[in-house]
């Protein structure tokens, strides 16, 4: 969320953010509407105080024994007057501040002066490439092809379980994703980020804190509607109703409503939890393996830093490093791409995508998004931190994909397939997979059988 004082001071800014970034509640997002909303709430916060004030002086008057009857008599008629009159001007705000909490709620993030300008995903700019992508002396064959033919994946019986996009992998494949996501979780700790397993049900406002909602609310699984829980009191409370599609809802939700610590700063935190997105307009791509998927596993990286801008940008940098880091160390080919604004989301500052080459589609693909977000979602979970001075400030958020699962197993099956069908084990993870160095076929058990 912006600062209000922000959006005044810069409205011209803040209305090319909106037609740069593409946003589609445009008519929502009415910036010349909130500035007069929220002139118009000051001057009614202005008068409902000055008639609470006069209310307090008649108050103090009836108590005196200077008043005659008369004079209390019209000083209570008085008073029921300024009563009734603070209660309309009180509804007439509380109607206003709804107005006006609904349009900020849909005012995106300002990108960075160095974001290119764009609509889609064609006007990402490449500013890094790490490694050839490997020569075959044979046709490639795409990840769905390799882990089929292997029977470590069931694609067929997953959507006979679990519906569009369901999946089962199997044997060495299954072991493959729980070998990659360990390696990444275990990088990150030794890295100095603190592990964390999150919840991934969670309330409305934490995927509103973020900035997921509202833009990203179709996109969101709701488990209830109407559910209830307790709190520590017996109270009986509405229950967090939606699945999260990473740990960064949680995550940023750890720290809602607190005043941290400069010494502390920056808290680097590494979470491991399920992920699920409905992919909402994505039913034409990818529809055949593992790319685009209902649920996934994720191990995700999240950094609550004091408002120094510099800092920002290096942790940003740093977060986007780790995970290229882990590319290299699984000797996979990426580039790195800076997201235009009209593909880099609402909330984000400034954002990179890591992409890995896959040789069975003869292009690359997204492993990892890395965004810094400046004050946006710490200022919706009104997460502050105390300066040396002793200042009550926002804080910055950063987070960034550490390793998606099961998409890397799609980018190591594509670039270490061999010519009989044969996937090798890349020589890092081996270790956390007995020392294995290729899958092994899951044929037996696993063949297509006739329907009982």
């Amino acid at each position: 969320m912006l600062d209000i004082k922000f959006i005044i001071d810069n409205p011209e800014k803040v209305k090319q953010t909106i037609i740069n970034k593409g946003i589609k509640q445009i008519s929502a997002a009415d910036v010349d509407k909130l500035v007069e909303i929220y002139k118009e709430l000051k001057e009614l916060k202005l008068q409902i105080e000055r008639l609470r004030e006069q209310r307090n002086k008649n108050a103090q008057l009836l108590k005196s024994s200077d008043v005659n009857p008369e004079q209390k008599a019209q000083i209570i008629e008085e008073g029921r007057t300024l009563k009734e009159h603070i209660a309309t001007l009180e509804e007439k705000y509380r109607e206003l501040k709804e107005d006006f909490d609904y349009i900020m709620q849909y005012i995106p993030n300002i990108p960075s002066e160095d974001t290119p300008i764009g609509t889609s995903d064609e006007d990402n700019k490449p500013v890094k490439y790490w490694g050839e992508p490997r020569t075959f002396d044979f046709k490639p064959k795409t990840h769905a092809e390799l882990l089929e033919a292997l029977g470590v994946l069931d694609l067929k019986r997953g959507v006979k379980v679990a519906g569009f996009r369901g999946y089962f992998l199997l044997g060495d494949l299954a072991r493959l994703q729980w070998a990659v996501l360990t390696y990444a979780f275990n990088k990150l700790v030794n890295k100095g980020f603190i592990p964390v397993i999150p919840p991934t049900l969670v309330h409305e406002w934490a995927m509103f804190g973020t900035g997921h909602f509202p833009w990203g609310k179709d996109d969101a699984y709701q488990v209830t509607k109407s559910g209830l829980t307790e709190d520590e009191t017996g109270k009986q409370l509405e229950r967090a109703p939606y699945l999260v599609g990473t740990a960064e809802v949680p995550l940023m939700g750890l720290f809602k409503d607190e005043i941290l610590d400069l010494k502390d700063l920056p808290i680097k935190l590494v979470g491991f939890s399920p992920a699920y997105r409905k992919e909402v307009g994505a039913h034409a791509k990818d529809l055949k393996g593992l790319i685009r998927l209902h649920e996934f596993w994720k191990v995700e990286q999240v950094v609550i830093s004091s408002n120094d801008y510099k800092e920002g940008l290096e942790l940003l940098e740093e977060l986007t490093h780790n995970q290229e880091e882990i590319m290299e160390d699984l000797n996979l080919p990426y580039r790195r791409m800076a997201m235009c604004t009209g593909d880099m989301g609402e909330p984000q500052h400034k954002k990179y995508d890591v992409e890995v080459f896959l040789p069975g589609k003869n292009k690359y693909q997204e492993i990892g998004s890395h965004s810094f977000m400046t004050d946006f979602q710490t200022r919706r979970n009104n997460i502050k931190f105390r300066t040396a001075e002793g200042h009550i400030q926002y804080a910055f958020s950063l987070n960034g994909t550490a390793m998606p699962s099961p998409r890397i197993l799609t980018m190591i099956a594509e670039n270490y397939q061999n010519k009989d069908g044969s996937i090798t084990i890349p020589e890092v993870l081996r270790p956390l997979m007995g020392n294995a160095t290729k899958i092994s076929p899951l044929n037996k058990v696993f063949a297509k059988s006739k329907n009982a």
